[in-house]
């Protein structure tokens, strides 16, 4: 381990943190950068790892509505009254969320893993991510948390599932799936974070022993603590900037970016 390797890591934390959060997905990101400039991306266990940071970015950013949520919650269970009801309706919409993805993730992980980071799929995927962004650039929603319905939630969902294959924006998905539901702007975001956390914390379960294995059997410790780190950082201030372009609408930025970076990634 030298230097140059600690850089490289600080580097791919960067990329994961800014990417994550932002609807221009980070996995066709982190293979954009493996392809054209040889860095050495470990495998999908540490893509898993760096999306612990961006899981713990959301926690800090939505501290007071997630623990509004989850106090709420376990009120509503013990005693269901109106105030909680809310709180309890929204969990469980992000759990009818999270099944399409854990389902088809489960099915398809090696598929997803293996054909579709081809840096052609990539490009692709980065231009139907665009199309998606570009399309709802002007819908404005009214939804907040009350209005929410399973069937919005499960459609949610579905996108997810979608942005599963690397170049397709988890983020981007699922706000544009949500604002297509008019879902108000600053809720579609709310809810598209928080039906994250339990994909993530399922991935960072599964992918544990290979983690743990990795970082032992190579010393790289101090690599993935740098890019954990790096990444914890960038992603809360991605966040920070995602909520401020959503809510002023503006997501046509987006769209352009992933349009002007697939292009380039045709022609090159």
């Amino acid at each position: 381990m030298d230097l140059i390797e600690i850089l490289q890591y600080i580097f791919l934390g960067i990329i994961q943190g800014a990417t994550e959060p932002l609807p221009v997905s980070s996995s066709g990101h982190l293979r954009i950068v493996s392809y054209f400039f040889g860095v050495d991306v470990p495998d999908l266990h540490f893509e898993v790892f760096l999306n612990g940071a961006s899981l713990l970015a959301v926690f800090i950013v939505y501290k007071s509505d997630l623990i509004l949520m989850v106090r709420d919650t376990l009120n509503h269970v013990r005693r269901p009254s109106e105030e909680t009801k809310t709180s309890f309706k929204l969990s469980l919409l992000i759990i009818a969320a999270t099944v399409p993805a854990v389902v088809v993730g489960g099915l398809f992980r090696g598929f997803i893993g293996g054909e579709l980071t081809h840096i052609t799929a990539v490009a692709t995927a980065l231009m139907i991510t665009g199309a998606a962004l570009w399309l709802i650039r002007n819908l404005r929603g009214h939804k907040t948390d009350e209005g929410i319905t399973y069937t919005d939630a499960i459609i949610i969902g579905l996108a997810q599932t979608v942005a599963l294959a690397p170049g397709i924006s988890r983020s981007g998905a699922t706000i544009v799936a949500a604002l297509a539901r008019k879902i108000e702007a600053e809720t579609a975001l709310k809810f598209s974070f928080f039906m994250s956390i339990p994909v993530s914390i399922g991935s960072l379960v599964l992918e544990t022993p290979t983690i743990i294995r990795t970082v032992v059997d190579n010393d790289f410790l101090v690599l993935y603590i740098a890019a954990f780190i790096t990444s914890l950082v960038v992603s809360v201030f991605a966040i920070k900037l995602l909520i401020n372009v959503v809510t002023r609408g503006k997501l046509l930025y987006f769209a352009i970016y992933c349009f002007t970076v697939a292009a380039l990634l045709f022609i090159f």
